[in-house]
């Protein structure tokens, strides 16, 4: 049997490997998704999104060309 990809608050938290207060906090701060309009539910794959957002594993907006020319070739 696989995991719910719908996961509660207590989930949600233990899945991070942080405390429910802290997972609401990381809500309320937007470093964790919002759960499913209409439900107490988060989506495994949000959280997931979110993480590797916040660790750096996901580019971000895409670098401004000028930007990228200055990094490479300004002194």
């Amino acid at each position: 049997m696989t995991e719910p990809r719908l996961i509660g608050r207590k989930e949600a938290a233990a899945y991070c490997g942080i405390a429910e207060s802290t997972f609401s906090l990381w809500v309320a701060t937007y470093k964790m998704p919002p759960c499913i309009p209409g439900t107490r539910k988060w989506d495994r794959r949000a959280i997931d999104a979110k993480l590797d957002e916040i660790s750096g594993l996901t580019p971000g907006d895409e670098e401004d060309p000028y930007d990228r020319w200055m990094r490479e070739n300004g002194d």
